[in-house]
């Protein structure tokens, strides 16, 4: 049936959407009880693992625990056998050392031994000591021949110092010669230097005096010429005179003619001409004079010139000699100042030379004086260490005998214990065994050696009563009670 209005089709709508609702309510609740079931099941299975990790736990730590006590136990019992064996070998040692501290033979072999340690100790520093005295021998050998080698070798340098010198002289007096010769060829130079300016010079005077004879007779030829020409020209002015008179004359002669025709115009013209004539007489001899007297000028001029060239040439040589002479002096002196400053710096090379010799000399001998006295040191320190060993010997060796008195008093009797005496002679091969090889070599022959057998060791306990002492004449209380003793 289909719904016809509209709230139906709402109410439709909203059964169909509560019955989705219902249905998707329905599953989640499912789906929440499958997931809560599986939860606990997680938690179960965390539950029974985490017992199984505690039991297994429990049971490593109870396997711990029992290696943990094993191990202390072992420890223990290692600890036990441990201190026990130290403890042994702690009696060992006591009783090793009460051995050596009781028995008379024993101490008097570790007195023995420690003599032969003593002895050793000696012998080594007496090797010692000779070693160092060969060393010291070697060493004031080594340094005699060191001052040996230096003094010869001061010797060597003062025959090669003086060898030098006088290379050094003789290079000296070669360059002296060779400066002498140069000088020499420097004046042969400047000698022919000189002569060749001279000849230059009177090549150039010559030359010059040829320039001027040349320019000389040059201008004799233009005076000749000049004269001639004068000569020419008074001739030809005489002539001209002459003529000029004749024509005068004739003139004159023709104005006389004239003269009474014109009296008046003849005497101006004739005045004229006397003064025209007049003039060309006085320019002639003024250009006369001013020609001799540019030629006496010229004259004085080249007198003038060479005065003066003479003068120079002159005064040239003279300043030429004085520079020579001031050279010569200059050189001079300065070789007489670098003479006596090489000689005085040699002497002062010398006696620093000398000096220093001097100072060498006085230190070497201080040297040999402190060696001498560190010689008689050591010789009178060795002399006081033999008298010291000397009187510790003297002092030891009755030592010994008393203690050899004293054994031979202790070593009567006639009965000792086995055991002790095997003990004895295990640790009499003991200390010969450990201390025997060090000192081999330092003790006297037998020193090592055994007592006989049939002997007791002195000071070991008696087994059986002690002997009645026996009665000697002249015996007292006191001696009796050393002899118990």
């Amino acid at each position: 049936m289909e719904p016809k209005t509209e709230l139906q089709k709402n109410a439709i709508a909203e059964a169909r959407r509560r019955e989705l609702e219902t249905y998707q309510r329905a599953l989640d609740i499912q789906w929440l009880n499958s997931r809560m079931e599986d939860g606990r099941m997680g938690r179960c299975q965390a539950l029974i693992q985490k017992e199984a990790e505690m039991e297994k736990d429990f049971q490593e730590k109870t396997d711990h625990a029992a290696i943990v006590n094993a191990k202390a136990k072992r420890e223990t019992a290692l600890g036990i056998e441990i201190a026990k064996i130290k403890r042994e070998e702690a009696c060992q040692l006591l009783r090793r050392h009460y051995l050596r501290e009781r028995d008379p033979s024993l101490r008097e072999l570790i007195k023995k031994l420690q003599a032969g340690y003593v002895c050793r100790d000696l012998q080594q520093q007496i090797l010692h000591n000779q070693y160092k005295k060969l060393q010291d021998k070697v060493e004031e050998d080594y340094a005699n021949r060191v001052l040996l080698n230096s003094l010869y070798n001061d010797k060597e340098a003062k025959a090669n110092e003086e060898r030098t010198k006088i290379d050094k002289n003789r290079k000296y007096c070669l360059e002296l010669q060779q400066q002498l010769v140069n000088k020499q060829r420097q004046k042969q130079c400047e000698y022919e230097d000189t002569l060749i300016e001279k000849k230059m010079l009177d090549e150039v005077l010559r030359t010059i005096a040829d320039e001027d004879q040349r320019e000389l007779k040059h201008k004799h030829e233009q005076t000749d010429k000049m004269r001639k020409e004068m000569v020419t020209f008074k001739q030809a002015r005489e002539a001209w005179k002459e003529k000029q008179k004749e024509m005068l004359i004739i003139e004159e002669r023709k104005i006389e003619e004239q003269i009474k025709v014109a009296s008046d115009r003849s005497s101006a013209i004739i005045a004229e001409r006397e003064r025209k004539m007049r003039e060309k007489e006085e320019m002639n001899h003024k250009i006369a004079a001013k020609i001799l007297a540019d030629e006496a000028s010229r004259q004085e001029r080249e007198n003038l010139i060479k005065l003066l060239q003479e003068q120079e040439y002159l005064e040239k040589n003279v300043q030429d000699d004085i520079a020579e002479k001031n050279k010569f002096e200059l050189v001079k002196s300065y070789t007489k100042q670098s003479l006596t400053a090489q000689m005085e710096n040699r002497k002062k090379l010398e006696k620093e030379q000398k000096e220093r010799e001097a100072e060498f000399r006085k230190s070497v001998e201080a040297k040999l004086a402190a060696d001498d006295e560190k010689e008689k040191e050591k010789e009178r320190k060795a002399k006081e260490k033999k008298q010291i060993y000397s009187m510790e010997l003297r002092q030891q060796i009755q030592d010994n005998a008393a203690r050899r008195r004293q054994c031979r008093r202790a070593a009567r009797g006639d009965h000792w214990d086995m055991a002790w005496q095997e003990e004895v002679s295990v640790e009499r091969a003991k200390i010969v065994s450990e201390h025997g090889p060090l000192v081999r070599g330092f003790l006297q022959p037998g020193a090592l050696r055994a007592p006989a057998p049939g002997l007791p060791p002195a000071g070991a306990p008696p087994v059986g009563p002690p002997p009645a002492p026996a009665r000697r004449p002249k015996c007292n209380a006191q001696c009796r009670v050393l002899r118990l003793y």
